[in-house]
């Protein structure tokens, strides 16, 4: 379930109220309910890391076009 969260996220201790509510919502779903929201999640993360990379990127990229 916490697939690529890092372990010092996944292991702290502390969690706050709105996590607390989510935990319980999605704990009272269904499993099939439970793989679709793990699944957008997961999506959501991959495309924002795709977004910082093509950005990271496109910096990259405007600082080598820029005149020394």
């Amino acid at each position: 379930m916490l697939r690529g969260v890092s372990a010092a996220t996944a292991e702290s201790p502390v969690t706050n109220a709105q996590e607390d509510a989510i935990l319980a919502l999605f704990r009272s779903l269904e499993e099939t309910d439970r793989r679709e929201i793990q699944s957008a999640a997961e999506e959501k993360k991959r495309i924002r890391d795709i977004e910082q990379r093509l950005k990271e990127l496109t910096e990259a990229l405007a600082d080598t076009k820029r005149p020394a």
